[in-house]
């Protein structure tokens, strides 16, 4: 299966899977695999696409504010497969689920061969609500990959212990508000990203209005952008005047170390699911800390080299 900056924050108010597909698929960057998330509608214009990861922009040339509200449909091309895409269109219908592999079009026009896996995200009352795709470049990506048919049951896996984890933040119906900003948090952080990746003072600034921000420049790499963003946006909900410092200590791989003090300390009422996210998808070290000084923040996490 296959904007502009403001038109590249998620509108995923009200499905439950939503987020945590997102955190997903900034962890499936890691891994080397693109991920999308569509609107429910199969009929054109739709599906509509309302998130693509890092390394789907990689694989296709698009960024995700270009991919954004259009169709996967963008992708398709002279020689992909229609009887693959019509099975593709009764497997959604019939199964809410699909498997299979076609040739896709880059921006620039160059053909891949695409392997793909498409399965539901449902809101609170088991509806369907979007699409979640996990796909791959099977034709140039020269790392070894399971097939899509053996991962299959990973991504599952992995999607459901996140949904999980984003459902507990749903139990009351203001929740449905927290959950729309995390995820325009994290198309403050795609629309942020640049060619080499996303510098975290520009970050921190879409997130707060008023801070004291020290430290060196720092650019991430795509696919860590977008769970520091949910993370950053947490603290900042109903932050002060916060100081946020950081520096790189320069080991092999390259540690951040950064460090975000308040007084008087806010309500993070969601950050036992930010440090998990963190934990997921970079590997990263949280701790929180209140006493009558406020609040201390710190979170370290590898950069690479």
């Amino acid at each position: 299966m296959n904007g502009e900056a403001e038109a590249s924050a998620p509108d995923l108010a009200g499905s439950v899977g939503a987020l945590s597909a997102a955190i997903l698929g900034a962890a499936l960057d890691v891994a080397g695999l693109a991920a999308l998330i569509t609107d429910a509608p199969l009929d054109p214009p739709g599906p509509i696409i309302r998130y693509a990861n890092a390394h789907f922009e990689a694989i296709t040339g698009y960024a995700a504010a270009e991919l954004i509200g259009q169709s996967p449909r963008i992708l398709q091309g002279p020689r992909s497969d229609r009887a693959e895409l019509d099975r593709l269109r009764r497997a959604l219908e019939t199964e809410r689920a699909f498997t299979g592999a076609t040739t896709n079009y880059r921006k620039n026009g160059t053909p891949y061969n695409n392997e793909w896996i498409v399965g539901p995200i449902l809101g609170p009352a088991g509806e369907l609500t979007h699409w979640f795709s996990v796909q791959r470049d099977a034709g140039t990506d020269p790392r070894p990959r399971p097939a899509a048919e053996l991962l299959r049951p990973r991504i599952t896996s992995m999607l459901e212990t996140l949904r999980a984890i984003a459902t507990r933040t749903l139990v009351a119906p203001e929740d449905g508000r927290v959950f729309t900003d995390r995820l325009a948090a994290l198309g403050r952080a795609q629309a942020a990203a640049g060619p080499e990746g996303t510098s975290l003072e520009t970050l921190l600034h879409g997130e707060l209005t008023a801070a004291t921000l020290q430290g060196p420049p720092v650019t991430l790499r795509p696919g860590t952008a977008e769970p520091l963003a949910l993370a950053l946006h947490e603290l900042a909900a109903g932050a002060n005047h916060p100081a946020v410092t950081w520096r790189v200590e320069e080991t092999p791989e390259r540690r951040l170390h950064l460090e975000w003090r308040d007084h008087p300390a806010p309500a993070t009422s969601g950050w036992s699911l930010i440090e998990k996210v963190l934990r997921f998808a970079l590997g990263a070290e949280t701790r929180l800390h209140r006493d009558a000084e406020g609040l201390l923040c710190t979170i370290e996490l590898p950069l690479g080299g």
